[in-house]
């Protein structure tokens, strides 16, 4: 008997802080609308070598089945050959209903596509439960920086040329003039793809569910050797692209349980300059009381909190302590990565273990 192949999603949006995690957590809470049996699998897809997002999502809702982190590297070059294992894994381990693939914000959508592409070729009609097809490619664009970055990225601009939908994220932050020219912008990139606002970071599980991917069509009926050598057109250069940011991991040393050692940090980010830092991503443990200001609770015991920063915002997420990642064990503080420009991580390694972050701070490159 042949198996119908799982339908997969992909979700992409230029560098760090675009909100494809909160996109993509938002569809995970809507699932509760869907049968209780009807599972989701989550391949995530991010620079570095630490796990935390995934802990986000573990907590978010009981329609997920499980979720695999790829590290140190982006699915459309680097770790290009490791997308079939994950996949096959996620398959063999969960049974899914549907995969959901976040991509690394530096990803190029049409060569994840192709990868798929051939993935759904290499398993057609077999009955191994391993059969897969493209559903659809979502770009999520953070209206707040769009333009600041769209001129100077090809990748920005990629990704948003390429996609079956594109959602516009954040817009609630900025003028009505100032949405518009994003809006003119994207345009002029993609015309004829379609367009809606999210709310709060969120949008209706119909709009993510079904949609045809016309890019995976495009690309089934491609040559292999067309899409393997110019990406759809758009000349991947991979050296470049893995070049576009650099990531530092920072740790912080055991020290005492009230949470006084992370106050040198807590400062940092009130005042970490947003054009030259694209992201912080850290997980915590500390008490509630010892969190800034503006997150602080009247909590005393240590808890697990994950720390999104992006372009001067910040938000601290409490995590419950079966989500909560094992990576802590060392590091009473905490641990995350700090993701800067292409050419600036030796300057900011240097910067950042001077003790602007506090005393015995651990700064890799």
């Amino acid at each position: 008997m042949t198996v119908e192949p799982t339908p997969v999603t992909v979700f992409t949006g230029f560098l760090v802080g675009a909100g494809k995690t909160t996109l993509l957590i938002s569809q995970l809470a809507l699932l509760k609308q869907l049968p209780k049996n009807y599972k989701v699998a989550i391949l995530k897809n991010e620079y570095g070598d630490i796990k935390i997002d995934s802990a986000l999502a573990t907590q978010s809702n009981g329609n997920l089945a499980g979720v695999t982190e790829m590290l140190n590297g982006c699915l459309c070059c680097v770790l290009t050959g490791q997308m079939r294992a994950a996949i096959i894994e996620l398959q063999e381990k969960y049974h899914p209903d549907r995969i959901l693939i976040e991509t690394s914000g530096s990803a190029f959508p049409a060569t994840i596509s192709i990868q798929l592409r051939d993935l759904a070729k290499e398993f057609s009609g077999q009955a191994s439960g391993q059969g897969i097809r493209l559903d659809g490619v979502v770009n999520v664009i953070d209206v707040e920086n769009f333009t600041g970055y769209a001129d100077t990225s090809k990748t920005a601009a990629l990704q948003a040329q390429y996609t079956d939908l594109i959602v516009f994220n954040k817009w609630e932050n900025v003028s009505e003039r100032q949405f518009d020219i994003v809006w003119d912008r994207v345009n002029d990139l993609n015309t004829d793809t379609p367009k809606i606002k999210s709310i709060n970071g969120s949008i209706s599980l119909e709009a993510i569910l079904g949609i045809d991917s016309k890019l995976g069509l495009a690309l089934l009926e491609a040559p292999r050797h067309q899409g393997s050598h110019d990406h759809a057109g758009h000349g991947h250069d991979s050296d470049e692209h893995v070049s576009e940011i650099e990531t530092l991991t920072v740790k912080f040393p055991k020290k005492d349980l009230d949470g006084k050692e992370l106050t040198s940090f807590f400062n940092y980010i009130e005042i970490a300059p947003k054009d030259e830092i694209y992201r912080m991503k850290f997980v915590v443990r500390l008490p509630g009381s010892a969190l800034p200001a503006a997150s602080k609770s009247d909590s005393s015991d240590p808890r697990t909190y994950i720390l999104n920063w992006a372009f001067g915002r910040y938000e601290f997420t409490l995590i419950s302590e079966e989500a909560a990642p094992a990576l802590l064990d060392d590091y009473l503080a905490g641990i995350g990565t700090v993701m800067v420009g292409r050419g600036d991580g030796r300057r900011f390694r240097k910067r950042l273990s001077s003790g602007i972050l506090g005393d015995g701070v651990k700064v890799e490159l």
